[in-house]
């Protein structure tokens, strides 16, 4: 448990490079905040998938935080809140009835009982401090996250997601692609290439080639080639490097086992780490072979591996327009809606690109214990409104893992670079300039 000063201190932290800060004097804060994604994962079972390269090996971003000064003085440190008749007054709110009051009962419906005012608000207004909830202040009439307290920096960590990529190396992969002087092959690795290069630090990708194309069998699961592992892109260039035409599945048997390949990912240790993002890009120029649909198919399977404790989505990418039908199948049971339709080299990596940027990390592990997981505040570009704790559009904690995830549109905020600015405070109910 780290130990926190209690001087005053101006820290904040740039999105891609944030700091937390843990502040002390606030008991009240927040009332409560339940954890975000469970940490156990509970997903057993054999996977049916060989790795060619051994175990993935997952890594845990955790940290012990220095504490600065440890000492505390019973004169020093602790919030100013906002107590007593010297919270500051504000531009009365203009929502209410404000109608004199002593009691909620007393007000109009959806409006409430100033606590000092006495008079009539409407939702969030106020005329004093001591008009909003405990942890806020009044501020031009709207209680908005405030107070002032002394402050400690801890390191946070953006969390990489894992996927794994799923590649199709049936034998109709030998196909042309119109415009090109090259087959499917040769272009979906060009594109695989790309994206693995463009987002090697913010990734951490894994390979899966199928068919494993076995001698006398037919619509057998793929292997893994290369497991899912932070920076791959070595390794998964070298591999297909000097795969061309010869690695092909032509055994003249149904080879497109889709289903049997996603279903072989159910429970793969390395898409269950429950403080990361999981997915999987498949890739395929193909419907799956009919003789393959045994006891499960593409969207079956991808449902079960949606279906998990902790869930891994599927992407679908057809570089067929015949393949687009089914792929819409597998998508949708696979939690991503829609399937990408790339025909050509541009609409290929364009597709991986748009998928990338979906699965990018809204994810972050604090570096140290909160020493109150109830009292954690979220704030974007010093806004004193703060972001809501909320698993749609706001902010969850998974005490487990230490992670905080942003979700919806905090998500989306983050990811297209409009959010400068993230500062996540412990205990003090305030954003830190800066």
């Amino acid at each position: 448990m780290a130990q926190f000063r209690s001087s005053r201190a101006v820290l904040s932290a740039l999105l891609w490079a944030p700091l937390v800060l843990a502040c002390a004097g606030d008991d009240e804060g927040r009332e409560s905040a339940s954890s975000g994604i469970t940490g156990a994962s509970g997903i057993t079972g054999g996977s049916g998938i060989t790795s060619a390269s051994g175990g993935s090996g997952i890594t845990s971003a955790s940290a012990t935080a220095t504490s600065g000064d440890s000492d505390s003085d019973s004169d020093s440190g602790g919030s100013s809140g906002s107590t007593g008749d010297s919270g500051s007054a504000s531009a009365s709110a203009s929502g209410g009835s404000m109608d004199d009051c002593s009691e909620d009962a007393e007000c109009p419906p959806g409006e409430h009982c100033g606590e000092l005012s006495g008079k009539c608000l409407g939702d969030g207004e106020c005329i004093y401090n001591e008009d909003c909830d405990d942890g806020k202040t009044c501020d031009m009439g709207d209680c908005v996250i405030g107070g002032d307290c002394g402050a400690q920096a801890f390191n946070l960590t953006k969390l990489p997601p894992n996927v794994m990529i799923v590649l199709d190396r049936s034998g109709s992969m030998d196909g042309d692609v119109q415009g090109t002087d090259k087959n499917r092959w040769e272009v979906a690795k060009e594109a695989i290439f790309a994206l693995v290069e463009q987002f090697n630090d913010d990734i951490r990708f894994g390979l899966v080639t199928y068919s494993a194309c076995e001698l006398l069998k037919e619509c057998t699961a793929g292997e893994i080639v290369v497991p899912v592992i932070d920076k791959a892109l070595n390794l998964i260039t070298g591999f297909l490097a000097d795969k061309g035409f010869f690695y092909l599945c032509n055994s003249g048997k149904p080879e497109t086992s889709t289903g049997n390949t996603l279903q072989a990912l159910v429970g793969e240790a390395s898409l269950q780490d429950p403080a990361r993002g999981n997915a999987v890009i498949l890739i395929t120029d193909g419907n799956e072979n009919s003789e393959c649909q045994g006891s499960t198919n593409g969207p079956k399977a991808a449902g079960d591996l949606f279906g998990q404790a902790i869930p891994v989505k599927t992407y679908a990418v057809g570089f067929s327009d015949k393949v687009i039908g089914s792929l819409a199948e597998v998508a949708a049971a696979g939690g991503t809606a829609v399937p990408y339709n790339a025909s050509d080299p541009q609409s290929l990596q364009e597709a991986l690109n748009s998928i990338a940027a979906n699965v990018a990390s809204c994810d972050f592990v604090l570096e140290g214990d909160p020493p109150d997981p109830d009292d954690i505040f979220v704030f974007f570009d010093d806004d004193p409104k703060g972001v809501p704790y909320d698993p749609v559009d706001g902010w969850t904690y998974d005490p487990d893992t230490q992670t905080i995830h942003f979700h919806g549109a905090a998500c989306e905020a983050l990811k297209s670079g409009q959010v400068a600015d993230l500062d996540v405070v412990y205990g003090c109910p305030a954003p830190i300039p800066g």
